[in-house]
């Protein structure tokens, strides 16, 4: 094989190995897009979550990242916080009021109240009756915010019956989903709540 006939067969190796080494680089990096691909959708996509933006009566701004297990309040991060929904003509939840004012005072700084209105007053009403109730936690009006009443009753089984109070833990846990009136105050509730976020914390750390 002359001088001439080897430097072609080289020249033709090489672009063999350039092909392929870019074969491989082209594969590597699809691979690699669809790992990425596949890790963001797993940590941004959960399931059947959802982003509600509310505006209470007082003028506040509360974001809440719904899943089925947990109620995210980013605002309201390290609190312990009830997620009401009442109305102002339903006597269960007047006779509530007096206890959900005095819980906001006793424990302000480590817990918060967010309630929601569903027997569609007016704000003017609403606000009103805050003044007139001396509330001192956040009220919304439920007209405005149809599609999270939606979402209670399709993602955690709300049948419509008011008082409703859920409990949220420090880290968005659902702590309690209780429906209608109970033998039981709610400083009750609040404290069995506690006592139940404080083992399952217990647990976890136990596992770690």
């Amino acid at each position: 094989m002359g001088k001439s006939e080897l430097i072609k067969k080289d020249k033709k190796n090489k672009k063999i190995i350039i092909f392929f080494i870019s074969l491989i680089i082209i594969i590597m990096s699809l691979f690699l897009f669809k790992e990425k691909d596949k890790i963001s959708s797993l940590v941004s996509d959960t399931p059947n979550q959802k982003s509600f933006v509310f505006k209470t009566i007082q003028g506040e701004t509360f974001e809440i990242i719904a899943s089925p297990k947990k109620f995210k309040i980013p605002k309201l991060n390290h609190k312990i916080v009830f997620l009401k929904v009442f109305g102002w003509d339903c006597k269960y939840c007047q006779k509530e009021i007096p206890e959900l004012i005095k819980l906001k005072k006793q424990f302000d700084g480590a817990f918060d109240i967010l309630a929601i209105e569903s027997q569609h007053h007016s704000k003017e009403e609403d606000i009103k009756y805050i003044k007139e109730k001396g509330i001192n936690y956040h009220v919304i009006a439920g007209d405005d915010y149809q599609d999270f009443l939606e979402y209670l009753k399709k993602y955690h089984g709300w049948n419509e019956v008011i008082p409703l109070s859920i409990v949220i833990g420090e880290d968005g846990r659902i702590l309690a989903f209780e429906i209608g009136a109970k033998s039981y105050t709610l400083a009750e509730l609040l404290k069995v709540s506690l006592q139940q976020y404080k083992m399952i914390k217990q647990l976890q750390q136990n596992k770690e």
